[in-house]
């Protein structure tokens, strides 16, 4: 918000209002951050050239918000934050977004160049920190070099796999008069190969004789579009799960979805890897939630397609490995014959995820209901285009089986990094990415206490999103396991607070649900209110199958 107007300062061109023009060209919606007397050059510059600057409570958050916005458009979100420790909060955000493949542009500001190495407040070398924890970081010190650098960063942040990037600005770089005026032109973005006809060819001659194939689509899909996922599908007859932004690249109603790529959490998942004669892996390497591919079975071929050439072969190696374009790939299958694949293999699998997905339903006890009956009605409250939230606790992996996403974008998880606290922030960035569409984010009383305040953020500029605090009074993803292993826990236990009442002192709505009638209540009134909120749900404490398999 603008609160004081000069116009004799209002043309100035410094490295600002550079940065700014740039993010204006390349797309960006709003600049998350957190206030720092060295940023104010962008501040003002976003005042003068109508860019919306949204401020928050914690750096972390503003980053996490911007990373938000990206997995819901698929555009880059962008964060400035101020020097030092406002960096080093940015640690956490970048990792997550950097093992997420997700998006971001981060600028940090650095003291004065005139107090380089002279111990200046709050001055850090934080380059070999952000260096470890995205694609590439740099420091700008010209402030008429700023846009080469951010084309650079462009550059870097989507070629193949997409990831975060950081520059460093010294403050008085960033308040240095221009020597002409910023450019308005959009970088151009790098090119993703192509399929390699005798590659595609080889894909098609396995493919061809397949029987057994598994579909796992997987995050690049998020960010490399094809309109024809669906059509192949229901071409070859091929049974799919979704990794995590991949999650309603198809409709999740579809009938050959066999739920999420998530082996702890899907046990039919499991058994298909093991039993398939043919794995399409696209967009995606075998990592953990894959179980690192060690389960895969020995006699299983495998295709593997992604842009970057380094994540071909991780882990477990591929019969045909494709560095090119997931969306290419999915074009060719398109244009393939049909697959003669068995049609109770596929039927097999989905109503197998059926059964499995069924017998999740659970009795509450007196100190609540069961988390499924909460998800539950949360989701038969919702609308369609609700945008859901979940993170890496105990409640997290309850939800994460029960959602059915329609469409990209409407469901966000820091998962990779396993990293709690991105979820109330992802909420408030995602009630920013897309003002029409409700906002439901599920977390434990443990993780919502990391970014609560944020719900202040969102109430300032008239954005609103829920958040459905599923209350067991403990640190669940962590205790329920001490007491398999040890038969006690450890400092586990969270008394309960009223989190309802939190929401209602930072400007929102707060409700306290015991039953699923009153939750679905909530729910309706909440996105009626069109105010940020809390709905404290009090459930009981039951394992997940997510957290009981890897324990």
């Amino acid at each position: 918000m603008l609160t004081k107007n000069n116009a004799s300062d209002a043309a100035v061109l410094d490295g600002g209002a550079a940065i700014v023009a740039w993010f204006k060209a390349v797309g960006v919606r709003n600049v998350f951050s957190v206030s720092g007397g060295p940023i104010n050059a962008v501040y003002r510059a976003c005042a003068r050239q109508g860019l919306p600057l949204i401020h928050t409570r914690h750096e972390a958050a503003a980053c996490f918000m911007a990373e938000a916005q990206s997995r819901v458009t698929g555009q880059a979100g962008a964060a400035v934050v101020t020097l030092g420790p406002g960096v080093t909060n940015a640690v956490t955000p970048g990792l997550v977004a950097m093992l997420a493949g997700t998006p971001v542009i981060i600028v940090g500001a650095q003291a004065g160049t005139a107090s380089s190495e002279r111990g200046a407040g709050m001055a850090y070398d934080v380059l070999p920190i952000m260096k470890g924890v995205t694609k590439w970081a740099a420091r700008c010190t010209d402030p008429n070099r700023l846009q080469e650098y951010l084309d650079i960063a462009w550059r870097k942040m989507w070629a193949g796999r997409p990831g975060p990037v950081f520059i460093e600005v010294p403050t008085d770089i960033l308040s240095a008069p221009l020597r002409c005026e910023p450019q308005t032109s959009v970088p151009p973005m790098p090119g993703r190969p192509g399929l390699d006809r005798e590659d595609a060819e080889a894909a098609g001659a396995l493919l061809s004789s397949s029987r057994k194939p598994l579909l796992i689509l997987g995050d690049e899909l998020f960010f490399d579009r094809s309109q024809r996922i669906a059509e192949v599908v229901e071409k070859h007859g091929l049974p799919f799960a979704t990794m995590r932004l991949a999650r309603g690249i198809v409709d999740e109603r579809h009938p050959n979805w066999m739920g999420p790529a998530y082996a702890p959490c899907n046990e039919t998942l499991r058994a298909a890897m093991k039993k398939a004669d043919s794995i399409i892996l696209l967009g995606h390497h075998f990592e953990f939630d894959l179980e690192f591919g060690d389960t895969v079975g020995k006699d299983v071929r495998i295709v593997q397609v992604c842009s970057d050439p380094e994540l071909l072969h991780r882990n477990r190696r591929a019969d045909v490995a494709l560095a090119a374009s997931p969306a290419a790939f999915i074009d060719l299958l398109a244009e393939l014959p049909a697959m003669n694949a068995a049609s109770d293999w596929t039927a097999g699998l989905v109503s197998e995820w059926g059964r499995e997905r069924d017998a999740q339903l659970g009795e509450g006890d007196n100190s609540g209901i069961h988390p499924i009956a909460a998800v539950d009605a949360v989701t038969e409250a919702a609308p369609q285009n609700t945008i859901y939230v979940t993170s890496h606790g105990n409640v997290d992996f309850w939800a994460d089986a029960r959602l059915r996403i329609s469409a990209p974008g409407r469901y966000l998880r820091a998962g990779q990094s396993g990293a709690l606290g991105a979820e109330v922030p992802y909420g408030a960035g995602a009630s920013f990415a897309d003002p029409e569409a409700p906002v439901i984010v599920f977390v434990g009383d443990g993780g919502v206490g990391f970014h609560v305040a944020e719900l202040d953020t969102a109430e300032r500029y008239g954005r609103a999103f829920i958040i459905v605090v599923l209350d067991d009074e403990m640190w669940g993803a962590i205790a329920l396991p001490q007491e398999m292993s040890f038969g006690e826990t450890y400092e586990m236990h969270l008394p309960r607070r009223d989190w309802s009442k939190v929401a209602e002192g930072l400007g929102g709505r707060g409700y306290l649900a015991r039953d699923a009638a009153a939750i679905q209540d909530a729910v309706r009134d909440a996105i009626a209110s069109g105010k940020p909120a809390i709905i404290q749900v009090p459930v009981c404490s039951v394992i997940s199958p997510y957290m009981a398999y890897i324990s």
